[in-house]
């Protein structure tokens, strides 16, 4: 009876399973390794303290430190590797799905990361570094309820244009890589409707930013219309957008309750509400030449801490201008020129009056490999330095060069300055200012095609300061980074 029972069993779950299986019409199994190796002297801009790069949460060691056992070189030299694999499925009337893994650690940097560096407040990953994290799980419906309409739910990428206001959320859950600009966990919890009305396209996107607690008075939201238009000739598209970033989550304090079992509540001060408005326009008036502009205005509010300061109007503008030029050639050289724009503050500390502070939060792009995240992800040992999502303009020139098949060089020069002239004694409008250069960088990469599978690339990037900077903290920051990357 027993093994008569187990037959019984045994045909229901194969009776059940056959059905199941044969709805999928197809799965695909892909992935990704990345291996990294990195150099880099004097990303604080601060020559002979024996520091590499300091993170943005730590303290810049002065050139008369004492030293330690974590500073003892003025460069940083480690290894990191980023390990995905992905499974997407086809399932019956138009149903897709798509799983990514990821890992991505330092190799063996426990001791690295364990906040044993002056100022770093990170705690030991010893433990975590292997750990297996979720990057993409999505399901997407095609035609769903109305044929033009595209519904997809779950954790995605979101990328609009070129990025520039909204196509990167990066992240390092496992506080695992020192060069968190190189994560490839960039996605979002969303809701995203596409209409496709050939050649408009339609989206909008609800996005989860922050949760927090499950109350709605200390979240962080995003919302995005967006509308694209694709014309017949030139290979030219339209697109404008409106995008609200609802942030309380930076503004709540926690109290306690009151009565027997008091608990954590969180109350609302107000919140930073972004309201972002813009288009793009790129066309290619003959098939060697692209040009393109976008022109992006935010308005909401600002308040810099809970009830410690008054609630000010955002008044920011962007602007993203660019022009590329690329020969008929079997080496297929190129050239291009980009002005970038993003309003800033000439004081962060201002507590009155219209803040005009560029809000980016999730832009794509990457303007300078070094510059770009002085102040973001690593400190430099200026006191008044700024970050660059902000108050930031640059004008850069670029090109790039096909030797061989499978060889690819290509550099890259910017010159950056302040779009507003920065004081000298944060909180006074009445100092001083600094001068507005801030500086050149020049970006180079090798990038060599082994196989189709395989790609070896090295990159070597310099960013020498400008009258901005004062001695000692104006050195010469590089960096010198080789990639190995297998795809399947």
């Amino acid at each position: 009876m027993k093994l008569l029972r187990a037959l019984f069993v045994l045909a229901l779950v194969v009776g059940f399973s056959v059905p199941a299986f044969a709805e999928t019409q197809n799965v695909k199994v892909s992935g990704s390794l990345d291996a990294y190796w990195f150099y880099r002297v004097n990303m604080d801009l601060l020559g002979g303290n024996d520091s590499g790069s300091i993170p943005i949460a730590g303290t810049v060691p002065s050139q008369s430190h004492s030293g330690d056992i974590n500073h003892r070189s003025n460069g940083d030299d480690y290894f990191m590797s980023i390990t995905q694999i992905e499974v997407s499925a086809d399932l019956t009337d138009n149903v897709s799905t798509v799983i990514n893994l990821i890992n991505q650690r330092d190799w063996n940097a426990s001791g690295f990361e364990d906040g044993g560096s002056v100022g770093d407040s990170r705690t030991s990953i010893s433990g975590a570094e292997f750990d297996i994290l979720l990057d993409l799980a999505y399901v997407q419906m095609k035609e769903i309820f109305y044929s033009p309409l595209t519904l997809t739910i779950g954790r995605q990428d979101l990328v609009f244009g070129r990025g520039f206001i909204i196509g990167w959320n990066p992240q390092d859950p496992q506080g695992a890589t020192q060069a968190d600009e190189f994560t490839q966990i960039q996605s979002f919890d969303a809701i995203r409707a596409t209409l496709d009305f050939n050649p408009w396209t339609l989206d909008f996107v609800y996005s989860k930013i922050t949760e927090n607690a499950h109350d709605p008075e200390d979240d962080r939201d995003l919302y995005i219309a967006n509308v694209n238009y694709k014309f017949a000739e030139y290979n030219a598209v339209a697109e404008g957008y409106f995008v609200s970033e609802i942030d309380r989550s930076a503004l709540n304090t926690v109290t306690t309750a009151g009565g027997l079992n008091p608990s954590p509540s969180t109350i609302s001060s107000g919140s930073n509400d972004t309201y972002t408005v813009g288009g793009r326009v790129q066309f290619d008036p003959i098939s060697q030449i692209t040009l393109g502009g976008e022109l992006a205005y935010q308005f909401g509010n600002y308040r810099a801490a809970p009830g410690a300061t008054p609630k000010r109007d955002r008044d920011a503008w962007a602007a993203d201008i660019f022009g590329e030029y690329r020969w008929d050639n079997t080496w297929k050289p190129s050239v291009g020129i980009e002005y970038i724009y993003m309003s800033g503050e000439e004081n962060l500390s201002n507590t009155s009056g219209d803040y005009g502070a560029w809000n980016a939060p999730f832009r794509g792009p990457t303007y300078g490999w070094i510059h770009e995240y002085l102040e973001t992800n690593y400190a430099t040992g200026d006191p008044i330095d700024q970050p660059a999502s902000q108050n930031h303009e640059s004008l850069s020139v670029y090109g790039s060069i096909k030797p061989l098949d499978d060889l690819l060089l290509s550099a890259r020069y910017y010159y950056f300055w302040a779009a507003e002239s920065i004081h000298t004694v944060p909180g006074n409008q009445n100092s001083s200012t600094r001068d507005e250069e801030l500086g050149h960088e020049i970006d180079t990469v090798v990038s060599y095609s082994y196989t189709e599978d395989v790609t070896f690339s090295f990159m070597a990037n310099w960013f020498i300061p400008g009258d901005f900077y004062i001695s000692p903290n104006d050195a010469t920051a590089s960096e010198y980074i080789s990639e190995v990357k297998v795809t399947f």
